[in-house]
């Protein structure tokens, strides 16, 4: 009689050995599960064209062009179109919106030509996207929210007046969507663009987010590029560029860049494209252009055909669009007489595989 230690017979030994093999990969698999994402883009419009302030030829011209400005904000009435941003976040149930001209105004009177700062809010439009949101009962709140450009002006000839225009980007995330965000940053370009003979100066820049899902991390960004000085947009496109190609992780930047994609304006979405990035839209719709841009300055009014696309979703690092779309473009979309915003907005379902 043979005695001592029991040793497992060869065929449970190999089923054991199987076994142990197919957890193993199991295992894999569930750190390497794929990540399905839902993201918009949304230029929120300021509520009127800076063109005629900006290109005022004397102080009491630009007043009276800061007035007429106000007016046109006034008109285009964002608390009733934020309704209108609110149904379609509704709609397309993204997990990311990247916001931008998510302005603030503040107003001052009577008017001091800026000694001091204007502080009473007369419209903030995060609180009104808020609010919208809340009745509508959207499990959203703002990752973050970035002031760049601060800007403050007499209004009226005389002026009767101060506005204060701060232009901001946000980031909205879906609370319910078991994503986890794990920092947010915020960065200024570098380059900045000085208006007025530098008495105000236009600034950018970009907010990331570092998030997971699924135990997968990936970055998604959002960012607005001057509109004032092709220059200065293709060297923030350029600063942004290098900064999110940095890192490989998989990466979503969203947002309106003011480049053309048909190539006949400035280069920025060609240099983001040779960097590496690829276009969501051009990915779901090889066929159709896409525009997203732009009705009229008066929201009131139906305006003509889109002639642009400079509102986008750009991927890198592993992200793949297998679906994209427009809101706000057409009649039925409008609320209260009034478009959403200048723009479209621009959403994309996305898979990381």
């Amino acid at each position: 009689m043979v005695t001592g230690v029991l040793r497992p017979r060869r065929g449970y030994a190999f089923v054991l050995v199987a076994l142990l093999a197919a957890t193993a990969v199991s295992a894999g698999h569930a750190r390497r599960a794929p990540v399905t994402l839902r993201v918009m883009t949304r230029n929120l419009y300021l509520g009127a064209n800076l063109d005629p302030i900006v290109k005022a030829k004397s102080a009491p011209e630009a007043f009276a062009a800061v007035a007429a400005g106000w007016a046109q904000v006034q008109a285009n009435d964002f608390p009733v179109r934020a309704r209108a941003i609110a149904r379609e976040i509704a709609a397309v149930k993204p997990d990311f919106v990247g916001l931008q001209e998510l302005t603030l105004y503040r107003t001052q009177t009577p008017a001091d030509f800026t000694v001091t700062p204007a502080t009473k809010v007369v419209l903030d439009y995060a609180r009104e996207l808020s609010r919208a949101l809340a009745a509508r009962h959207l499990p959203y709140r703002f990752a973050a929210i970035a002031p760049w450009t601060d800007a403050e002006l007499p209004s009226g000839n005389p002026p009767t007046m101060d506005i204060r225009l701060t232009v901001r980007d946000g980031l909205l995330v879906r609370t319910n969507s078991h994503i986890r965000i794990r920092s947010v940053r915020k960065a200024q370009y570098t380059t900045t663009t000085p208006l007025f003979g530098g008495l105000v100066v236009a600034k950018r820049g970009y907010i990331v987010a570092d998030a997971s899902k699924n135990g997968r991390r990936f970055r998604v960004a959002t960012t607005h590029l001057e509109s004032f000085n092709d220059a200065s947009q293709v060297a923030q496109g350029k600063e942004l560029g290098e900064s999110l190609s940095a890192s490989r992780l998989p990466t979503v930047l969203v947002g309106d860049l003011n480049s053309r994609a048909d190539g006949t304006g400035t280069t920025t979405h060609a240099d983001l494209l040779a960097l590496g990035f690829q276009d969501a839209w051009t990915q779901a719709h090889p066929n159709d252009v896409g525009l997203s841009c732009c009705h009229g300055d008066d929201l009131r009014q139906l305006g003509g055909p889109f002639y642009s696309r400079i509102d986008y979703i750009l991927l890198k690092n592993g992200f793949r669009a297998v679906g994209a779309g427009i809101v706000g473009q057409k009649p039925a979309d409008r609320v209260g007489g009034l478009w959403p915003s200048d723009h479209a907005g621009v959403w994309a379902r996305l898979q990381l595989p």
